[in-house]
């Protein structure tokens, strides 16, 4: 917990070291409209955040079954995203692109109630587990018996 509160601290100098050294070797206009259009890139997915929502279900169609825990948390990510690009600074906006990565994450299996589960499948095993009772059509000759 201490180290997590010193790397906060420190954070802020982080930022501001990276930005003075990109100024230094671009020019402070170029690192200001840098500054700028990642916080307008922010501002804009933040803003368009439904899309999030439609990756994940387009995601979730192709695979069937198996789905990515990465890809379902794809709106989160997607999220986060747009707020370390709201934030000024090279370190923040190098993590929201490596958010936005596509990196496949272990898969889950998704059973018919939606709820996920770790556990197999039913592609991984071929029993299927029922009952059944036969009924038979009853015939004219049947009818009149009864």
């Amino acid at each position: 917990m201490r180290t997590f509160l010193i790397l906060l601290l420190l954070y802020p100098f982080a930022e501001i070291a990276a930005l003075v050294a990109l100024a230094d070797r671009f020019g402070g206009l170029a690192v200001f409209v840098f500054v700028v259009l990642s916080s307008l890139l922010g501002l804009w997915m933040l803003r368009n955040q439904q899309i999030g929502a439609l990756f994940t279900l387009g995601s979730v169609m192709r695979q069937g079954e198996r789905v990515s825990l990465y890809s379902l948390l794809w709106p989160l990510r997607y999220l986060l995203a747009g707020v370390l690009f709201l934030i000024p600074g090279v370190i923040s906006d190098l993590a929201a692109v490596l958010l936005l990565l596509p990196f496949k994450g272990p898969n889950i299996a998704v059973n018919a109630r939606g709820a996920a589960g770790g556990g197999h499948s039913s592609a991984d095993n071929d029993v299927i587990d029922g009952e059944y009772t036969r009924v038979d059509k009853e015939t004219p000759a049947d009818r009149r018996l009864h």
